[in-house]
């Protein structure tokens, strides 16, 4: 809440309300801010935090110093000048991923908004052309592998665009590539209800806003089915939706709280989510955030509670995560993905493998787990239910009846083992915990593994 706080983005928030009180309350907060925070401090003078906070004054100047004294205007330039020097100094030596893209942003407004700082302009769009390549794969994933990141990461490449438009300056190729990627890509990642999908920590994102943002970037390309760089995969028939997480835990540079769910899914039905992932609030305690990013908290297998890519609690893995492999193929209109992680090959010997096949009515749903190898003990197959679901077990112990508010219903079944129900939680973004339920299957792992349908 500090770094939103210093980052002035709240400005937006006065500005709607549009008032002339609301314009003084912004000026004399930032007054007050000028002459309070004089020294340098960590979080401050973070690049992430003052490239939000250079942009969102200069974004928003036009309203709040309108009818200001010429001692503000004074005051203000002097101020942006001097942060705007410190940002060109760290820019490059300080924050990595998303963050160094906020920073730059604001660096690059510098160099648009103040006269005789064109060369921060340049400097800017050079190194954000670098980053970018650093940054978007070739299918157009961003590397935190995070669907909410890709989403504000796009969104500052649009208003950076906008920004070049309104100033009169060409829009770089490489600015408009990296837009045209990252468009399919963000579609690809959202359920009917347009909310995004729990992976790695996202949260489902204001689906108004999202459509606000695919109409600015005036990019008409639907979204992709298959994310080979980015480790996605997207299959939809009828009114069926699964996205399912195939790729690779991303580095700690590019997401330092990145989960351990690899091979997770979700699936949705119209605009009812079925199954999900346990989600995280955008602001929890440190003993949440652990939780939630442990592989128990994603529709996925675990054994013998161990996460499948262990994750340290100062951020990143202890050890570097496994490897994947994953394949899409249609037979009979029927699509296919099988994908496998050996994440748990080092403690256990064991290789987890996923198959999901969609038929082309979108009506049903076939899975198969195995997990193959002779270690471990126990596993236990998680299918998180979204708390709109009502699931009911029915008397052979092997199906569940599942129920949203609105749509159709569903049958889970499990071919030759006894499910249950247990508690869950699920978190869409809010600190709000909702209590809802899981389908679980478990089980002993004997010598030849187990495979579960």
């Amino acid at each position: 809440w500090r770094a939103y706080v210093h980052g002035f983005a709240w400005l937006s928030d006065l500005r709607a309300v549009g008032s002339d009180a609301s314009r003084e309350l912004a000026r004399s907060h930032i007054i007050r801010w000028i002459d309070t925070y004089t020294r340098w401090s960590p979080l401050i003078w973070q690049a992430d935090v003052l490239g939000q906070r250079l942009t969102n004054w200069l974004t928003h100047f036009g309203f709040f110093a309108g009818d200001a004294p010429q001692e503000f205007y004074n005051l203000f330039f002097t101020e942006v000048a001097k942060q705007a020097r410190h940002l060109n100094r760290i820019i490059m030596k300080s924050v990595t991923g998303p963050g160094r893209i906020q920073g730059l942003k604001g660096l690059i407004y510098c160099g648009v908004a103040l006269p005789g700082y064109e060369n921060y302009l340049h400097s800017g769009m050079r190194h954000l052309e670098n980053e970018l390549d650093r940054q978007i794969f070739p299918d157009g994933g961003h590397y935190s592998r995070n669907p909410h990141i890709h989403m504000e990461v796009l969104a500052d490449l649009v208003t950076l665009r906008e920004t070049f438009v309104a100033a009169h300056i060409n829009v770089p190729a490489w600015l408009t590539g990296a837009i045209e990627r990252m468009v399919p890509m963000l579609r690809a990642l959202r359920h009917a209800d347009g909310g995004l999908a729990f992976f790695n920590g996202a949260s489902t994102g204001e689906p108004a806003l999202i459509d606000t943002l695919l109409a600015k970037s005036e990019v008409k390309t639907r979204a992709i089915s298959s994310a080979p760089h980015t480790g996605f995969h997207r299959l939809s028939a009828g009114r069926t939706t699964v996205l399912m997480d195939t790729g690779t835990p991303p580095l700690e540079t590019a997401h330092k709280w990145a989960h351990a769910g690899t091979l997770a899914f979700e699936m949705s039905a119209g605009k009812d989510r079925i199954i999900v992932n346990c989600g995280m609030p955008e602001d929890t305690s440190p003993d949440w955030q652990q939780a939630l990013r442990s592989t128990a908290a994603h529709s996925t297998v675990v054994v013998d509670d161990v996460n499948s890519s262990e994750i340290n609690l100062d951020g990143g893995y202890i050890r570097q995560p496994g490897h994947v492999t994953s394949s899409r193929r249609e037979i009979d209109g029927c699509v296919i993905i099988e994908a496998s992680y050996d994440g748990y090959s080092k403690i256990f010997g064991l290789v987890h493998r996923r198959l999901i096949k969609l038929v082309p009515d979108g009506g049903e749903i076939q899975g198969e787990d195995n997990l193959i190898g002779s270690g471990g003990h126990r596993y236990n197959l998680s299918f998180h239910l979204h708390p709109n679901i009502q699931a009911t077990i029915l008397q052979d112990k092997c199906s569940a009846l599942l129920k949203p508010r609105r749509g159709a219903g569903w049958r889970f079944t499990c071919l030759d083992r006894a499910i249950a129900l247990e508690e869950s939680i699920y978190f869409d973004g809010g600190r709000t915990r909702r209590r809802t339920q899981q389908i679980v299957i478990f089980g002993p792992l004997g010598n030849t593994g187990a495979t579960i349908k």
